[in-house]
C-alpha cells in the first residue's frame, strides 16, 4: 500500500519546516503509532493494575521474541556502515543478553510460571509476526529498512516508559523493574541515537525508499499494538486477519 504525494515527506516538511524524518513516519503511523504507545496494558504496568495472568502471557511472548531480537542486531551490526555504528548496536545486544535474560528468569519465578512452560512455548500470531518483520527487514531488506523497524519497536517502549517513570513505581518489582529498564538514560540514548541515525539517513533517500520505510514503521507500530492487545486480553485482536497487510 503505497500513500498519496500529499503525505510524502517533501509535503510534510512544506507544512512543518524543521521537522524530523521521523516525525514524518510517526505521524504517517498514526492513528496506530499512538494507540501503540498509549495501550491499556502500558498503563496497567505503571499504575500496578496488571493482571498476573496477563503480565504472564505478556512475558512469555516476549521471552519467545528475545533470540530473534538478537539476531536483528547481529544482522544490522553486519550492516552498519561504520564502527560507530557497529559499536552502538553491539553494546546493546550485550545488554539484551545479560540484564533483560536475568529479568525474565526472575519475573516467571515471582510469577510462578514454570521453566518448561517459557522455555518450550511457541510464538503467537502476533509475535511471529512481529518477529519475521523484524528478521526480514534486517536480514533481508537494507540497514535503513532494519533499523528502522527496531527503532519503532524500541521507541515505543521508550515512550510510555517515561511516561509511567513518571509516576510512584508499582509494589510487584517485575511491574517497577520493567519501567526502568525502559526509561534509564543508556536506553534512551540508544534509542535516541537510532533516531538520529534515521534523521540523517532518510532524507537523502529516494521518495519511494522513503515510502518503504514509513510503511514498515507503520506495520510495526500495528504490529506492537496488536501485541499488547493479545496480552491484555488473552486473545487474537480482531483487526489482526493478514501478516502481511501494510
Amino acid at each position: 500500500m503505497h500513500a498519496s504525494i500529499d503525505s510524502s515527506f517533501q509535503n510534510f516538511l512544506a507544512s512543518a519546516p524543521g521537522a524530523r524524518f521521523t516525525d514524518w513516519i510517526a505521524t504517517r503511523a498514526e492513528p496506530y503509532w499512538t494507540s501503540a504507545t498509549n495501550h491499556a496494558f502500558t498503563r496497567a504496568i505503571g499504575d500496578g493494575s496488571m493482571p498476573d495472568e496477563a503480565y504472564a502471557r505478556y512475558l512469555i511472548e516476549d521471552y519467545t521474541f528475545i533470540t530473534d531480537l538478537a539476531s536483528t542486531l547481529g544482522y544490522l551490526v553486519a550492516k552498519a556502515p561504520n564502527m560507530r555504528a557497529k559499536s552502538r548496536l553491539s553494546a546493546f545486544l550485550a545488554l539484551l543478553t545479560s540484564e533483560e535474560n536475568d529479568y525474565f528468569l526472575r519475573s516467571f519465578d515471582a510469577l510462578g510460571v514454570p521453566a518448561e512452560t517459557y522455555e518450550t512455548a511457541a510464538q503467537g500470531p502476533v509475535t511471529r509476526a512481529f518477529a519475521d518483520l523484524l528478521l526480514t527487514s534486517s536480514g533481508k531488506g537494507s540497514y535503513a529498512e532494519g533499523l528502522t523497524c527496531l527503532f519503532c519497536a524500541e521507541w515505543c517502549y521508550l515512550t510510555w516508559g517515561r511516561r509511567e517513570a513518571q509516576k510512584p513505581r508499582p509494589e510487584k518489582f517485575y511491574l517497577a523493574e520493567w519501567i526502568d529498564l525502559h526509561a534509564v538514560s543508556g536506553f534512551e540514548d540508544f534509542v535516541d541515537w537510532i533516531r538520529a541515525e534515521l534523521d540523517e539517513i532518510g532524507p537523502a533517500l529516494s521518495p519511494l525508499k522513503q515510502e518503504t520505510l514509513a510503511e514498515l514503521f507503520t506495520r510495526m507500530s500495528m504490529l506492537e499494538d496488536a501485541f499488547f492487545e493479545a496480552a491484555w486480553t488473552g486473545e487474537l485482536p480482531a483487526a489482526f486477519d493478514d501478516p502481511q497487510r501494510p
